[in-house]
């Protein structure tokens, strides 16, 4: 409940941010989807030849990821084409937007591609929240972002389809989103 309550604040956020009203994106989510999962990456012996979880950005709106200590697993890519290490910080929460808020800003907001990477002496345990918009909202650039000639990037689509077309798609960087293109 306290990642949820989070995960709603850093949408008034946001929102602030972009001059909306604060109730702007979650008044727009319905009843919103939150899903957790857990993932443990045991010691490999020869963690240069295998990804602990392929480059991907998330479908969701944002995600909250909260890191093991032991060993700097997650890597984000930085724009000039590189890897680069997220490194734990204890107690600290890493919190990443995704797919969803880069279609709802017209891609002022970049989901973050970002992979897991295996360690040949540390186990690691993540786990990760994901907050997304109920499946029968109906989402695209906000009328907002799209004005005075702004070209429109994203279609609008049905939330839901997405989701399952994000879930039966392989992890391939931000490929899921060309979903949403025009």
């Amino acid at each position: 409940m306290e990642i949820r309550e989070l995960c709603v604040r850093l949408l008034e956020h946001i929102a602030a941010a972009l001059g909306l009203a604060p109730a702007r994106l979650n008044g727009m989510f319905g009843e919103a989807v939150q899903a957790v999962r857990m993932n443990f990456y045991p010691p490999c012996p020869r963690p240069e030849l295998v990804l602990g979880l392929s480059p991907h950005s998330d479908g969701s709106a944002v995600t909250v990821l909260q890191q093991d200590a032991a060993f700097a697993g997650l890597q984000v890519l930085r724009g000039g084409g590189g890897w680069v290490a997220v490194h734990p910080v204890p107690g600290a929460l890493v919190v990443n937007v995704g797919d969803t808020l880069e279609v709802l800003t017209n891609g002022r907001y970049k989901s973050v591609e970002h992979r897991a990477v295996a360690s040949g002496e540390h186990d690691r345990m993540s786990v990760v929240t994901f907050y997304a918009p109920a499946y029968d909202v109906e989402l695209g650039p906000l009328p907002e972002r799209v004005a005075d000639g702004e070209p429109r990037r994203y279609r609008t689509y049905n939330h839901g389809e997405y989701s399952r077309h994000y879930v039966t798609s392989r992890l391939q960087g931000k490929k899921t989103l060309e979903f949403a293109k025009i």
